[in-house]
């Protein structure tokens, strides 16, 4: 299909327009649910397992996989939208034919799925026909209001069990953003969350009113950074001194709500291990950090302030050069790692089964996530796995291991779905359909100019790289890495 002569409609027809296009849309919607459902179906049906015997879990990730590479989704969503599709195509029909039909939006769709979770199944059509009444006109945000407050009305003895499996799925997640930002958001209870917003609402007016020139956001934000993560906002304000501080501490400070008040400005009462008295306009507290591995990789031009490339935080991607080396600075331990610019390969290791932790620290830079087709698992609480097993004579070097998470490498064991790496760091999948794809490193290192003679003090090596891993990394002076806590649990995060 094609849209001709866009240029030619009027204020009239471009509504009309619109309008229709709109209908198409969630039309569309409607037949992907309905193929969505028919894929899950063949995999039940379908399903090659090694025990012979069906399992209609194993049959649904697998379609949910196979579903999301081809939508281009992440896994969370793949998975989503196959459960939503099951539930309309069997449960919620009903709904099924307003988005067809292009009555409701896919949005007002998935707020009645929402809200049928849990009624009878007896109950749910004449439940679903009455929320269904009520999306008429009514945008998401308006609908779910309103379906909420049916729903409680119609079933309030269902909110306890509700809300205890809402409570199963508290989390705590990382978003990247542009500009060397990320959101740090966490699912809890609705009172609990209320509570601590309240609290650094509180404590950042406070600080206001002692004369912090930040904005209510910022200081609550940078009073949750303290709190978690050590002192790591930019004291623009002047005269902060990170060794003099009382910690993290809450109390009243001058003008009611201060935070970790210095002597003298009001009173408090620290956690931090400091107690000393502050200095200079910064009154957010200075306390101890939690141990933690930072990994950025900067050359050493950029170390050195001979250029400005652009560093990698692993994890995130680009940062400003004068935040790495400042990341630098504040590192307690360092890495060195080298690779040719024409290669972009990092040396091999011995052929031996368990991974040198120099490597790891090293794969974890290039591949970031875990390698499955659209999968954003953080490689430090993936797996590294051979893509070519150990045992079937696959060495332990960077071109035959990649990150996977537990779920995909249970995959790939099992043989679902089949891997290999054609050149370093790209491996290859196909499907238990048989459709192939390619997933590349996360991390392709800048190129720098050539140096055959290895005159930077590397012979053979063009371009040295340096790896600071931050507060602190896990590497000594020799370049040997340091057992951590954590053995084979690493913290979520």
């Amino acid at each position: 299909m094609a849209l001709r002569n866009v240029e030619c409609l009027n204020e009239e027809e471009t509504g009309a327009v619109l309008s229709r296009l709109n209908v198409l849309g969630r039309w569309v919607q409607a037949q992907q649910a309905k193929v969505l459902s028919r894929m899950q179906n063949i995999y039940e049906s379908e399903s090659m397992f090694v025990s012979g015997r069906p399992d209609s879990e194993m049959a649904f990730s697998l379609a949910a996989e196979e579903a999301a590479t081809i939508l281009g989704v992440p896994t969370g969503t793949g998975t989503a939208l196959m459960s939503r599709a099951g539930d309309l195509c069997t449960a919620n029909t009903a709904t099924l034919g307003s988005l067809e039909a292009g009555e409701i939006s896919y949005g007002h769709a998935e707020t009645v799925l929402e809200q049928c979770v849990g009624i009878a199944p007896a109950d749910v059509p004449v439940f679903e026909a009455k929320l269904l009444g009520l999306a008429a006109g009514q945008t998401k945000a308006q609908f779910r209001v309103k379906a909420r407050r049916l729903r409680e009305s119609q079933y309030p003895q269902t909110i306890v069990e509700r809300q205890r499996t809402a409570f199963d799925r508290r989390s705590v997640w990382v978003r990247h953003e542009p500009d060397g930002m990320s959101w740090f958001s966490a699912m809890l209870p609705a009172e609990t969350a209320q509570g601590i917003y309240h609290r650094l609402s509180v404590a950042a007016r406070g600080e206001q009113a002692a004369g912090d020139t930040r904005s209510v956001d910022q200081l609550r934000a940078d009073i949750v950074a303290d709190l978690l993560g050590g002192h790591e906002h930019e004291c623009t304000s002047g005269g902060c001194d990170s060794s003099k501080g009382t910690g993290a501490g809450k109390g009243a400070g001058e003008g009611g709500g201060g935070y970790g008040a210095r002597k003298g400005s009001g009173s408090g009462t620290g956690t931090g291990e400091k107690d000393g008295a502050g200095s200079g306009s910064c009154r957010i507290g200075h306390g101890s950090r939690a141990r933690t591995e930072i990994l950025v990789v900067i050359t050493a031009e950029t170390l050195l302030g001979a250029d400005d490339q652009p560093a990698e935080l692993v994890g995130y991607g680009p940062i400003s050069p004068e935040r790495a080396r400042r990341m630098a600075r504040e590192a307690a331990k360092w890495t060195p790692a080298e690779r040719d610019p024409e290669t972009e390969e990092i040396l091999r290791v011995g052929k031996r089964r368990k991974v040198p932790d120099g490597l790891k620290q090293l794969l974890r830079v290039r591949d970031g996530t875990c390698r499955f087709p659209g999968c954003r698992t953080n490689a430090v609480i993936s797996e590294i796995d051979h893509t070519k097993p150990f045992a079937q004579g696959g060495p332990t070097d960077h071109d035959n291991l990649e990150h996977l998470c537990r779920r995909h490498h249970m995959f790939k064991t099992k043989g679902f779905w089949k891997a290999c790496q054609p050149s370093p760091g790209i491996i290859e999948w196909t499907s238990p359909g048989g459709r192939k794809y390619r997933t590349s490193p996360d991390l392709t290192l800048p190129r720098g100019g050539a140096d055959p003679q290895g005159e930077r003090g590397v012979p053979g090596v063009k371009d040295p790289a340096v790896l600071a891993g931050a507060e602190p990394s896990v590497v000594d002076s020799s370049g040997a890495v340091n057992e951590d806590d954590y053995g084979s649990d690493p913290p979520p995060f």
